[in-house]
């Protein structure tokens, strides 16, 4: 069996540049790592990108700003050009607010994302009275998303076409490369460009562990499409056991009075809410006592609902 023994050699990397060396690969195994690596790189690694923004002052898009150079669309064209560092996942509200003339670059944008290339030109504020009022969200994802696919935030932010990859460009050649007398081996070149809110090492990381993962998976057991089918089927009756007991209200319950009005002050309105809580926080809430519960154990009992304790 044909075992991984190569060695993979850093040439060159600044924090958006990097060229590496893979060597001796297998005959053949150098287009086929390199194919898959630039396409997962270039399509399948998570970034950040604007999806929504909103202009005070601005009825729409191609309109003007007084005693601004730039157009609002020119000013999105130049916000999308912006890079961000995020902590997690999600959208991130940013804001640009500023007053008075002046050149206007990523610096001056404030919010819960951080701009990475923070010299980059946005706008040119050329009168003093003048002001740019701008948010925006920043969220992460993959691939590409469409404006029709974006949820807006509210009526006034308008969505805008995301890219979210780090990665701008991939390269790689195949070599011959020798190892003893024999010739007949693959050394691998890769040249990744990215937009400098990951590192090309680490993008090839990212990208070699989803590649590496989805193999991992390939006849492993948990690609069975009938266990597919069956965990589909248990969680679509798992949710519509789920609503059926939300539209179910305690007061239908054959409960006393005293124990339903205890769950109502800890806002147990539902027998769904009821398996929510659990049997420890039940037996704990005020007014309750183990009588109390054993009523309800017994009524949820006669639903075929076993209420269970915290694990």
């Amino acid at each position: 069996m044909v075992q991984p023994n190569f060695f993979t050699k850093k040439v060159e990397e600044t924090p958006t540049y990097g060229k590496f060396i893979i060597e001796p690969l297998p005959l053949s195994f150098g287009n086929s790592m390199g194919n898959a690596l630039r396409r997962t790189l270039l399509s399948s690694l998570k970034g950040s990108a604007i999806t929504q923004i909103r202009a005070a002052n601005a009825d729409h898009m191609f309109s003007t700003i007084k005693g601004v150079k730039e157009s609002v669309l020119e000013i999105l064209l130049h916000l999308k050009q912006l890079k961000f560092e995020t902590t997690g996942e999600g959208s991130f509200m940013m804001h640009l607010d500023v007053k008075g003339a002046g050149k206007i670059t990523g610096k001056d944008i404030s919010g819960e994302a951080k701009v990475v290339n923070s010299d980059f030109y946005i706008a040119e504020i050329t009168d003093e009275k003048a002001k740019i009022d701008i948010d925006f969200v920043v969220e992460t994802g993959v691939g590409t998303l469409g404006e029709d696919e974006i949820q807006k935030k509210e009526s006034d932010y308008v969505a805008v076409e995301a890219f979210f990859s780090p990665v701008k460009r991939v390269n790689f050649k195949i070599e011959e490369a020798r190892v003893g007398r024999k010739s007949n081996f693959d050394r691998l070149v890769m040249e990744v460009w990215t937009d400098g809110t990951t590192s090309p090492t680490q993008s090839i990381k990212d990208a070699s562990s989803i590649i590496s993962e989805h193999f991992n998976h390939l006849l492993s057991g948990k690609d069975n499409p009938e266990l597919k089918e069956e965990q589909a089927t248990a969680a679509s009756v798992t949710k519509e056991v789920d609503q059926k007991l939300n539209d179910i209200i305690i007061d239908e319950l054959n409960l006393p009075s005293r124990v339903i009005n205890a769950l109502l002050r800890e806002n147990i309105e539902t027998v769904a809410d009821l398996v929510r809580v659990g049997k420890d926080k039940l037996i704990g809430v005020k007014g309750l006592g183990k009588k109390s519960f054993v009523l309800i154990e017994d009524e949820l009992k006669k639903m075929g609902i076993d209420i269970k304790s915290e694990e």
